[in-house]
């Protein structure tokens, strides 16, 4: 652990002095978009305007509502970041082409900021922390490095950074450091917890509502009724003017069933192409079962893309969870 913690130290102050030494920098994050990589990657753009760097965010991916109402969520521009001029291209939680959507990387100095254990190491900078809920404590702790002026916006974006990745701080990730950070950036930044709260988890459209109980209503129960599936399909669209649903609200009310130790959400994505996410807890690791389908994840929450019939992934999952839960 002090191995792992020094390291950190050494690559964050890299970080830092790369950015101090550079006049342009570009910043994305990974395809579908979630609130850790949406609120650590607008915090960045601020602490790097603040330092009087020429900053760009980039995304490949629009980044669904609530997430829009995030302060400064309007710098966020759509489309590749090659072939404009940066000194630097900070990846947010996507360290590939593919996991950003981004091409041409490899023509820039790329720096890769992830949390994931499964995070690559192909950039010229490589800070991967598997120990860390959300990227917002590591972009909190770049903050610290760089010995920035602490603003509202930057305060409100990460703390809605580690409050989504831990679930408004419920889900097993959560540390004593998560909920310090969020501590001192509510001290620091004058902006309220329930602020957070109300944009990301009580901002729901009647329509989300409406899927929702349509995605629930799809709940089986397996492996002795310690196993919960359930899934997203594309017709559910058909009755509503949703464009798309995110998922995490979903699988939380379907992993939260008394007895049930993993939750796989099968969300289609085309023909035969599904994203499957996997929730588990206690000793069952999630990441572990996502690596045999090539994905990766936490230990308590991981997911992969799966083309084929929807029932053949069913069955081989549950046949490897039924090993893990003997």
């Amino acid at each position: 652990m002090k191995r792992n913690r020094s390291r950190n130290v050494e690559t964050r102050k890299k970080i830092a002095d790369a950015i101090r030494k550079a006049d342009r920098i570009a910043i994305t994050s990974h395809v579908r978009p979630d609130a850790d990589s949406i609120g650590s990657g607008l915090a960045l753009y601020l602490i790097l305007k603040q330092l009087g760097k020429e900053a760009g965010f980039f995304n490949s991916d629009k980044a669904p509502f609530p997430l829009t109402e995030l302060p400064g969520f309007d710098a966020i521009q759509y489309g590749q970041i090659s072939p404009q001029p940066f000194d630097i291209v900070m990846l947010i939680e996507g360290g590939t082409e593919e996991r950003t959507g981004m091409s041409r990387l490899s023509d820039y100095y790329t720096v890769n900021i992830d949390h994931h254990a499964s995070g690559c190491y192909s950039c010229n900078i490589n800070w991967v922390a598997p120990e860390a809920a959300a990227v917002g404590e590591m972009i909190y702790d770049l903050a610290v490095e760089l010995d920035i002026q602490w603003t509202r916006d930057i305060g409100f974006n990460l703390y809605a950074a580690i409050s989504s990745d831990t679930g408004s701080f419920k889900y097993s990730n959560t540390t004593a450091k998560s909920l310090n950070i969020a501590s001192r950036l509510v001290k620091k930044c004058r902006f309220t917890p329930v602020e957070v709260s109300d944009i990301l988890f009580y901002s729901n459209h009647m329509e989300k509502v409406r899927m929702i109980e349509k995605v629930l209503s799809t709940l089986e129960l397996q492996l002795n009724k310690r196993v919960a599936i359930i899934y997203f399909k594309q017709e559910f669209l058909a009755r509503f003017s949703l464009k798309e649903i995110e998922t995490e609200d979903v699988i939380s009310i379907a992993r939260s069933i008394l007895g049930v130790d993993v939750t796989l959400f099968f969300k289609e994505i085309g023909s035969e192409f599904y994203r499957v996410s996997i929730r588990s807890r206690g000793s069952i690791d999630s990441q572990e079962v996502a690596k045999m389908f090539n994905g990766g994840g936490h230990s308590h929450a991981a997911g992969f893309f799966y083309r084929g019939d929807i029932e053949e992934a069913k069955r081989l999952i549950l046949d490897i969870l039924k090993e893990k839960l003997k």
